[in-house]
C-alpha cells in the first residue's frame, strides 16, 4: 500500500499514513492523464466569439455607385466583406467547444496523477490543516517547514473555511482546493500535493466520488 509522510499543523513529521490504494497505487498511463487534461480544458473555453457576416451588417442597402461607366469593379454593398466597415468573411461563430469523457475514465486519470504523484514522493499528508484566523504568515511557515517554499502546491481540504482560504490565497504558485472539487488539471499543473487529513480520510471512504471537473467556465 502508497505511503506518505503526514506533518502536524507546525511542519514537524509524526510519522507516515496509508493512502488509498484506488486513489494513489496505480500505474500512470500518459493517454489517460492527457485524455483527462485535454477534456477538461475544452470544458472551460466558452465558444462565445462571434464577428458578423455581411447579411447581418446594418446599412449598405443602397448599391454604392452605377454598375458601368465609373471605371471602378462593380459593387452591389458597401458592408461586403472588402470595405471598411463591412462584414468579416469566415469569422468565428459561436460553438461549443465541449467533450466527454466516459465517467470511469476521468475518475481513472485523476487517480493515476495522483498515484504518479505519490510515486515520486510529492505528496503530504497534514493533521490538522485549519486556521481559526487569516494568517498568511502562518501558511507561510508550515510551507516553508515542509520545504515547499517556491514550489507550485496544491491544498486539498475537506471543506474551505473563510480563515484558511485567505491565508493561503496571497502565496504566489500556491492553489487551495476543498476535496469535491479536485480535478486532474490543478494535479497535473502543480509541484506537489498537500492534503488535508479529512480531506484524504473523504478520499479513501467507499463510494466517495472523486470527480475530474468537467464544468464550463463562467
Amino acid at each position: 500500500m502508497p505511503k506518505a509522510n503526514i506533518y502536524s499543523s507546525t511542519g514537524q513529521s509524526t510519522g507516515q499514513v496509508d493512502l488509498p490504494e484506488t486513489l494513489f497505487g496505480l500505474k500512470p498511463r500518459t493517454h489517460h492523464m492527457w485524455r483527462g487534461v485535454t477534456t477538461y480544458l475544452s470544458n472551460q473555453r466558452l465558444g462565445t466569439v462571434k464577428t458578423k457576416r455581411k447579411g447581418e451588417v446594418s446599412g449598405g442597402g443602397k448599391k454604392p455607385f452605377k454598375q458601368k461607366g465609373t471605371g471602378n469593379a462593380r459593387q452591389g454593398s458597401i458592408r461586403a466583406v472588402q470595405f471598411v466597415g463591412g462584414g468579416i468573411a469566415h469569422g468565428p461563430k459561436p460553438r461549443d467547444y465541449s467533450l466527454q469523457l466516459p465517467k470511469k475514465m476521468r475518475r481513472q486519470a485523476l487517480a493515476e496523477s495522483l498515484s504518479d504523484k505519490a510515486q515520486q514522493g510529492k505528496v503530504f499528508v497534514i493533521e490538522n490543516l485549519k486556521f481559526e484566523l487569516p494568517k498568511t504568515k502562518q501558511a507561510v511557515g508550515l510551507l516553508k517547514t515542509l520545504g515547499l517554499d517556491g514550489k507550485k502546491c496544491l491544498i486539498v481540504l475537506d471543506q474551505v473555511n473563510h480563515a484558511t482560504a485567505k491565508s493561503f490565497r496571497n502565496i504566489p504558485k500556491t492553489t487551495l482546493l476543498s476535496q469535491s472539487n479536485l480535478n486532474i488539471f490543478e494535479v497535473m499543473s502543480h509541484d506537489v500535493v498537500v492534503l488535508a487529513q479529512g480531506a484524504l480520510k473523504q478520499m479513501g471512504e467507499p463510494g466517495t466520488k472523486v470527480s475530474a471537473s468537467k464544468e464550463k467556465a463562467k
